[in-house]
C-alpha cells in the first residue's frame, strides 16, 4: 500500500523525469532546428534564376587551367550545357550550339528564355521519379512494401493476376520485379536485377493515381519551392500512349536539373525547410537498394561498389574509378548527367548529344584535376 510520505517522493521523482524528458526533446528539436539552419547557411537556394549566386573558380581554388581542358573536352564531345554548382553557387556554366543527331533533335522541345536547348533528359527522369515518391510517402499516399495492384487496375503488367500482385513499388524503384522489358514474368521479384524502363513507368503512373494529379500538376505542386520554371513532362514524339510503356520524357533545362541535384546535395531541404521530410527514405535512395546490383539504390546509381552491373554486363570495381566514391548520378540516353557529389559539396549536370564511348570517366579524369588544385 503506497503512503502519502511515498507519494510525495515519487510525485517528485515523476516531476524531475517529465522535467528531463521535456529538456531532452526540447534539446533535440533545437539540435534538429540548428542542423536545418546550418545546411541553410551552408548552401545557396535561388530563387529565380535572375539572383543565381555565381563564384570563379579562383574563389573556391580550383585549376582554371584543367578546368579550361575540362570544357574544351565538353564542348567536343557535343555538350550542349554544362553546370557545375559548388555549394549552390554557380563555379562553371557552359552553353554550346549542337545541331545533333536526329536523336538528339527529337528530343529537344524549344528553347528558354536565354535560348538554351531544353531537353527530354531520358532516363535522367527517373531519379526524378524516386524524390516525387519520397514526397507521396510524406502524404501517407503509398507504401514501398505494397503490391502496385493496390493503386493500378489488375492487369497494369503482361503476367498474370497472381504473377504481379507480387510485384510491390520496392521492386520496382530497386529495378528487381523480375518483369522482362515487355512486362511479362520472368521470376520472382528479387531473384533477377534488369534495368527496366518499362517497369520503372508504372511509378509515375502509380503517383497519378494516388494523388489524384498528373503528373505536371504534382510535380509542380510537390518541388514548388525549387522553381523549376523550365520543366514540363510532355508525351514523347513518335511514341505509343501506351500505360504499359515509359512514353513521357520530362524535359527540363540544366539549370532546373541543378536545383534538383541541390535538394539531393541538402537532404531533401530547401532553404532549411524539408521538401522530402522522410530522411531515412533519403538515405535508404542513396545506398545499394539490393545484393544483385550494389551500384543501384532507388532509381539513383551509386558509385564506389564493388561491381555494377549496367548497359547490360557486369562490370567489376565501381561505376567510374576518377569519380569521387560518394558520387550519386541520374544518367540518361545521350549522355544526359546528373551528378551529386555530397563530400565535394557539389553538383554537375552535362546536356547534349551523345559523346564517345568513355566519356564518363575522361570527364571525371579533367574534373579531378581541376578539384585536385
Amino acid at each position: 500500500m503506497l503512503d502519502f510520505k511515498d507519494y510525495r517522493r515519487n510525485l517528485r521523482a515523476y516531476f524531475f523525469v517529465g522535467l528531463v524528458l521535456v529538456s531532452f526533446s526540447c534539446c533535440a528539436d533545437a539540435q534538429e532546428s540548428s542542423d536545418q539552419g546550418q545546411v541553410a547557411a551552408t548552401f545557396f537556394f535561388p530563387k529565380s534564376d535572375s539572383d543565381w549566386k555565381r563564384v570563379t573558380a579562383a574563389e573556391v581554388s580550383w585549376n582554371e587551367a584543367a578546368l579550361n581542358d575540362m570544357l574544351r573536352y565538353a564542348g567536343e564531345q557535343k555538350s550542349s550545357a554544362l553546370v557545375v554548382l559548388w555549394r549552390g553557387q554557380i563555379v562553371v556554366e557552359r552553353y554550346w550550339d549542337v545541331a545533333g543527331s536526329r536523336k538528339y533533335q527529337a528530343k529537344v522541345y524549344g528553347k528558354d528564355d536565354d535560348g538554351h536547348a531544353l531537353e527530354d533528359v531520358a532516363s535522367v527522369q527517373k531519379s526524378l521519379a524516386a524524390i516525387l515518391l519520397g514526397i507521396a510517402l510524406d502524404k501517407n499516399l503509398v507504401k514501398l512494401d505494397e503490391p502496385v495492384t493496390k493503386y493500378l487496375k489488375e492487369g497494369w503488367s503482361n503476367a498474370s493476376v497472381a504473377e504481379e500482385s507480387s510485384v510491390t513499388l520496392k521492386h520496382l524503384i530497386s529495378m528487381s520485379s523480375g518483369l522482362t522489358d515487355q512486362l511479362k514474368f520472368q521470376s520472382k521479384p528479387e531473384r533477377r536485377w534488369r534495368y527496366n524502363t518499362n517497369a520503372y513507368s508504372q511509378i509515375m503512373n502509380v503517383l497519378e493515381a494516388a494523388s489524384g494529379l498528373d503528373r505536371n500538376s504534382l510535380t509542380e505542386q510537390w518541388l514548388s519551392p525549387l522553381q523549376m520554371k523550365n520543366s514540363t513532362w510532355k508525351v514523347r514524339r513518335f511514341a505509343k500512349t501506351d500505360p504499359k510503356t515509359n512514353h513521357h520524357g520530362w524535359v527540363t533545362s540544366a539549370r532546373d536539373l541543378a536545383r534538383l541535384g541541390l535538394l539531393v546535395l541538402a537532404n531533401g531541404d530547401w532553404e532549411g525547410q524539408p521538401v522530402v521530410k522522410n530522411k531515412s527514405y533519403m538515405r535508404d535512395m542513396l545506398e545499394s537498394s539490393q545484393p544483385l546490383n550494389p551500384a543501384y539504390g532507388y532509381l539513383w546509381w551509386l558509385n564506389g561498389k564493388s561491381h555494377a552491373f549496367r548497359a547490360g554486363r557486369l562490370r567489376e570495381g565501381p561505376l567510374n574509378s576518377n569519380a569521387p566514391e560518394d558520387m550519386v548520378a541520374g544518367l540518361g540516353a545521350l549522355g544526359r548527367k546528373l551528378y551529386v557529389v555530397p563530400n565535394r559539396q557539389l553538383v554537375m549536370v552535362r546536356l547534349g548529344d551523345q559523346p564517345e564511348v568513355g566519356f564518363d570517366a575522361k570527364l571525371w579524369g579533367y574534373f579531378s584535376k581541376v578539384l585536385d588544385h
